[in-house]
């Protein structure tokens, strides 16, 4: 008992200073997660809302055009946004004019591809006709495009300079200020249509942009000129980063395509609510791996020890997450509706275990980008996307909904063996020679 004690309080004392070390990455790491879980309770509580002021018809025109939103405003971005996480920490000076110039060039062709889709697009359907009935319609549509791809630039610069709090703060009064606005228009308008969904979207959007004010105002002294030529220059590295970042994502947009369009529709409302709950078991590696980029760009030096503390983070509390999906899933699905917890259930709990081969994954993407070397992994990053792909094709024709969820964990569990060299080697658990230091896998 006598030496009990004293170990405990080693063991405590340990504890402390490793989180007191790394604290940046923790807390900023936080405010990624607090940000996505914020957005996605709010947003929640703005579609309850738009269901119950705004007719049916409203809601599919919002819905509709709020996705068209995000993913040309994602595709605006350019990579920007990961381009300056790692490019923000190693400067000392024009890291104002770098983000700003970023911003021009998101916000700027994000406007324009959108004003393209908002006249284009009701030739193809009727039902996005709304974008273009009135001659300031397309221009709305083209602002909030702009404005998309432009914050989520700024929120990933922020990650950058380790301002993750500022990131949390502007998406709370998006959020907030969006849904405020829905309520308004609900009241105030007698018939109102799709487009004033989407103008509450838009109105939180720029209401948000207030938080940064501060910001830049006690920086103004770094110059706030766009520095276009300074961002030319890195051209080549943004397009490896777009065309990385579109490879990642590529399973979460293509994912419900191929469930229904092998399945049902009534199979995609399942999976897509259990895709939605279990991707927030993924959210603890993704957004520590995030921050870590950011965080390592500007101190590779110490990167080993916090990736070990990240990794051990990760797995430790997917197995809370796994744990808390097998005695809890049902209820939790339930809260969506009774069909969901009989239809979804199996999904989710497959689903969830993909967080500790998507552990490795993150980690791996991260280090990736730290050491620069993301053309020479897009190889491997495009063959494993395809490959989860094709588990959940093969998986939905042999299995149905639950061969759709253990088809893609087969192939990231099988991206994850061949990622894992990088990442045990970062943790300082594989022999880093000079011949190893300088392969990928």
């Amino acid at each position: 008992m006598a030496t009990a004690a004293p170990a405990k309080r080693g063991r405590v004392a340990f504890l402390r200073a490793e989180l007191t070390r790394n604290r940046a990455v923790l807390v900023n790491a936080g405010s990624m997660m607090s940000t996505t879980l914020v957005t996605a309770g709010l947003g929640a509580a703005f579609w309850l809302v738009a269901a119950r002021q705004f007719s049916p018809d409203a809601v599919g025109v919002a819905s509709a055009a709020i996705a068209a939103m995000m993913l040309i405003g994602y595709l605006s971005m350019l990579g920007l946004g990961t381009l300056l996480m790692g490019e923000l920490p190693r400067r000392d000076n024009h890291q104002h004019g770098l983000i700003n110039a970023a911003l021009v060039v998101s916000g700027t062709l994000g406007a324009i591809f959108g004003l393209a889709f908002a006249l284009c697009a009701p030739l193809v359907s009727g039902e996005l006709s709304a974008l273009s009935e009135t001659p300031v319609a397309p221009f709305v549509f083209a602002a909030g495009v702009g404005l998309t791809a432009a914050t989520s630039v700024l929120d990933q610069a922020m990650l950058g300079l380790l301002r993750g709090g500022l990131q949390l703060a502007r998406n709370i009064v998006f959020s907030v200020v969006k849904l405020l606005v829905l309520v308004v228009f609900g009241l105030a308008l007698a018939d109102p249509s799709g487009i004033w969904i989407y103008g509450a979207w838009l109105a939180g959007i720029v209401a948000s942009l207030v938080v940064l004010v501060r910001f830049y105002a006690s920086r103004s002294n770094q110059g706030l000129r766009p520095r276009l030529r300074m961002l030319s220059e890195m051209r080549i590295d943004a397009a490896s980063h777009h065309i990385f970042n579109l490879s990642i994502r590529a399973p979460d947009l293509i994912l419900p395509l191929i469930v229904v369009s092998l399945l049902s529709a009534e199979a995609n409302a399942n999976f897509y609510i259990a895709w939605m709950v279990g991707s927030f078991a993924f959210m603890v590696p993704v957004s520590l791996s995030s921050v870590l980029f950011a965080v390592g760009s500007g101190d590779e030096e110490r990167l080993p020890d916090r990736y070990r503390l990240s990794v051990g983070l990760s797995l430790v509390l997917g197995v809370v997450a796994n744990l808390v999906i097998l005695v809890a899933g049902g209820a939790i699905l339930g809260l969506f509706g009774r069909s969901y917890e009989a239809g979804a259930l199996a999904t989710l709990q497959i689903l969830t275990l993909g967080v500790f081969p998507e552990t490795v994954k993150a980690h791996f993407l991260s280090i990736t980008r730290v050491e620069r070397r993301i053309a020479a992994t897009m190889p491997l990053v495009i063959g494993g996307t395809a490959l989860e792909l094709a588990g959940a094709v093969s998986g939905a024709l042999i299995g149905g909904l639950s061969g759709v969820a253990a088809g893609w964990l087969i192939a990231v569990c099988l991206e994850a063996v061949v990622m894992s060299r990088t990442v045990v080697r970062f943790l300082g658990l594989w022999p880093r020679s000079g011949a190893q230091h300088s392969q990928i896998v």
